[in-house]
């Protein structure tokens, strides 16, 4: 199935061969960003939350599909991460190949789910846009660094789903994760803990000649709770807790990079 997937693609993009590449802009927008519940938490008394998070990637000339980005750095202002208190897998285990079925050690490290919408077509030829939406999850994974990280887990088969808005399939199948560590940095000069990734080849490039855009992620890191010393002190704090902000509002803030080392960053504020 997936060579005559492959075959079917190549010749979509060997029909497009003369055509011009286009290299416009990107634009980027963070369209979801919230905590619930709403507060402000302190970093002596961490309040425990659920974090919503979402972007769209459109093109300046929307007949085109986006240049792919390769390179993401995600911070929500004073949000930090209890990664470590909570249950793991191995980046191994969280990004085996060939099924979306994870192992069953895997269960327990679950922390997130979504969706990230994509538009694929061949290279040489930007105006085709293959649906490939793939289902989202985040796992909190051993061995990513001093702060914890996440294996950001894809999937999706084919066909292409029926509704291209919210449905979970792709035209060629999909199967794989991504590793992203947390570093700590400020935002607002308030702390926090910024996830960072790298997209791999195989993503940006699923097939010869095919190249992956995402136009749309939606997500939700859910409010997962555990004991750790703050302060002295044994409190109950989230897998993301809040320890601060600035103002009246909470700026959650991305940096994208495509793949021409364009780089551009989109914030948005959020009430806290």
């Amino acid at each position: 199935m997936r060579k005559r997937l492959v075959a079917a693609v190549m010749a979509v993009a060997l029909l497009a061969v003369g055509a011009s590449v286009a290299w416009a802009a990107n634009v980027y927008e963070v369209d979801i960003a919230s905590t619930s519940p709403v507060g402000k938490g302190t970093p002596k008394k961490p309040l425990p939350v659920k974090l919503g998070f979402g972007y769209e990637v459109s093109e300046e000339d929307t007949t085109i599909r986006p240049t792919v980005i390769e390179e993401y750095k995600i911070a929500p202002e004073g949000l930090i991460t209890y990664a470590k208190k909570f249950p793991t897998c191995t980046f191994a285990q969280a990004s085996v190949p060939g099924t979306s079925t994870l192992p069953r050690a895997c269960n327990r490290a679950i922390v997130g789910e979504g969706l990230v919408r994509n538009n694929a077509g061949p290279v040489v030829n930007r105006e085709i846009k293959l649906v490939c939406n793939l289902r989202l999850r985040l796992l909190n994974i051993s061995g990513a660094g001093k702060n914890g990280g996440m294996a950001i887990r894809l999937d999706g088969d084919p066909p292409a789903p029926a509704n291209p808005e919210t449905g979970v399939g792709c035209t060629i199948a999909v199967h794989t994760a991504i590793k992203a560590p947390f570093f700590p940095v400020k935002v607002q000069g308030v702390p926090t803990h910024e996830l960072r990734f790298k997209v791999p080849i195989e993503l940006q490039q699923p097939a010869p000649g095919l190249e992956n855009s995402v136009i749309d992620v939606s997500s939700t890191v859910f409010k997962k709770t555990a004991k750790a010393k703050v302060g002295g002190k044994r409190r109950t704090v989230g897998y993301y807790s809040e320890v601060g902000c600035k103002g009246s509002t909470r700026t959650v803030r991305v940096k994208f990079v495509d793949t021409q080392g364009r780089s551009f960053t989109a914030n948005k504020p959020t009430k806290c």
